[in-house]
This record gives structure tokens, sequence and C-alpha cells, in this order.
């Protein structure tokens, strides 16, 4: 009799159990991500060669949270909560025994995009970079090419939808 009392609760418990348990709710590595904002820096005098110095960046107001490039390439998020993100861009040269840190303001103004995408994925938002002079400002100003260690950039596209492609191009 002991047996089948166990045999019936055990046999409970695990309808119990299966019954209680749902789908996991996974968003897949394939899935569509908010992209950051990819920049690439290359060689003023030879534009073709790319530079691996150390930049740092960070967000005005955020200046504890650094991101250092990586080879010739520095990945930028955007910010979700504005339609407008500041990012100072920082080079350290050495000069006559000196580090010396040159500063360069890049403003972004954008178009937040925002789409569904499931259950498990939330949502996914993209970007558009305004195209009536305000995106970028280098330093404050507009159509301003030229900082204080920025000798040129050139924007590679306004959408920002992925991470694959530069979107920004710095030389100096």
């Amino acid at each position: 009799m002991k047996k089948i009392i166990y045999a019936s609760i055990a046999l409970l418990l695990g309808t119990v159990t299966f019954v209680s348990c749902e789908k996991d709710d996974i968003c897949a590595e394939t899935e569509p991500t908010t992209p950051s904002f990819l920049i690439e820096f290359f060689d003023y005098e030879d534009q073709e060669r790319p530079r691996s110095e150390t930049i740092e960046a960070y967000a005005l107001g955020y200046e504890q949270q650094k991101i250092t490039s990586i080879g010739n390439k520095l990945s930028l998020p955007l910010r979700l909560d504005q339609q407008e993100t500041s990012w100072v861009l920082t080079r350290t040269v050495r000069e006559q025994e000196q580090t010396i840190a040159i500063k360069d303001t890049l403003t972004y103004a954008y178009k937040i995009n925002t789409t569904y995408l499931n259950k498990a994925c939330g949502y996914v938002s993209t970007f558009s970079l305004n195209q009536d002079g305000s995106s970028p400002l280098l330093n404050g100003k507009r159509n301003n090419k030229q900082g204080n260690w920025i000798k040129l950039y050139i924007t590679e596209t306004n959408e920002i939808i992925n991470e694959d492609q530069a979107h920004f191009t710095i030389y100096y």
C-alpha cells in the first residue's frame, strides 16, 4: 500500500512539474540588436592607411565610463533617452618628453526608430542622423571639418542600422 501511495505522489509531482514548465524565451544571436556608432581612423596623409593609436572616448556627463578603440575602430553607443549624443574623443601624444591629451567633441543629432521584434528580444532601435547640418558638430560648430587633432571626417552613412560597416571615418 505504501508503494502505491509513494508512486502516486511521485507521479503527481512529476505531472505538476511537467505541466508548469514553459518554453524558454531566448533571443537568438542572429537577431538584430541596437547598433552602436562605428568610427574608423585613418592617416590624413595616406588616407588608405589605418591608424591604430589608442583613442579614448566618453559621453558628456559620463566621464568615468570610457571606451577605448580597438585597432583602428571605435564603437560608441548612442543615447536612447535623447535624440543627441556628444562624445569627447581623446588622443594622447608625446611632445618634448611630456604626455599631452588632445580632445575633440563630436555631437550627433538623430531620430530614433524603435521596432518590436518579439517577446524574447524585445525592442531594437536604429538611428537616422539629421541631415540639416546639425549632425555631426565638431567642437560645437556646424560644417567644421577640422578640430584639435581631427584633420578631416567623413560621414559614411546617415542610417545606423547595423555594425558591419563604419558609419564615420576620421582622418588625423
